[in-house]
């Protein structure tokens, strides 16, 4: 656990930079927490490291990590099995752009949530994305079954806006038994995807 102090103080000594192999016990730790079990391996985090075609920003405070965030960059021929829309003028728009930007999985150490570490890394992921020249911008937001949409005021004051919900999400997005594992409402999840965008072009 982390102590905890003064919230500017905390605020002005988190940094993000790229993850690195050494994060990722406790980007795991996170992952299970606030993702679900089933949600991300190590394989995941270590096949992200240096890939071409994917980024993973991690948050530091007091020399451990306390949030991260995954992001893809792929084409249209990828952009169903990253996405999984429905049929949809969304999804056509989608397939006519040439290189998509994909705000993948974000979590925050709990202790740590509410203090400006999630809009950080989106911030961080932002301007890697536009440093790579991607055509859109999008994100699959997470929809709790109560309503809640995790990152509804990050992702809008970057400019993204929402369009379609797509409702049992998750599940399609795990390979588990009976479904996802989600941490709010168990398995199957019941939980659904808002798709947001910002074309950046």
């Amino acid at each position: 656990m982390f102590d905890m102090e003064n919230n500017m103080d905390i605020r002005s000594s988190i940094r993000s930079r790229d993850l690195i192999k050494e994060d990722i016990p406790d980007a795991l730790e996170v992952s299970r927490e606030e993702l679900g079990s089933d949600y991300l391996t190590e394989n995941d985090f270590l096949g992200i490291i240096n890939s071409d075609s994917a980024f993973c920003k991690a948050a530091i405070y007091k020399g451990r990590l306390a949030g991260f965030e995954m992001c893809r960059i792929f084409g249209p021929e990828q952009a169903d099995g990253m996405l999984h829309l429905p049929d949809s003028p969304d999804k056509d728009h989608f397939l006519s752009k040439k290189k998509i930007g994909l705000f993948d999985s974000v979590a925050v150490r709990r202790d740590l949530q509410g203090l400006g570490i999630g809009t950080e890394l989106e911030s961080s992921c932002l301007r890697e994305f536009t440093s790579r020249d991607v055509d859109i911008i999008c994100a699959m937001a997470w929809k709790s079954v109560d309503g809640t949409i995790n990152a509804k005021k990050v992702l809008e004051r970057m400019g993204l806006t929402p369009h379609i919900e797509v409702p049992n999400y998750w599940n399609q997005m795990v390979d588990s038994p009976g479904g996802h594992d989600c941490p709010v409402c168990g398995r199957p999840c019941k939980c659904s995807a808002v798709l947001y965008y910002k074309d950046m072009k």
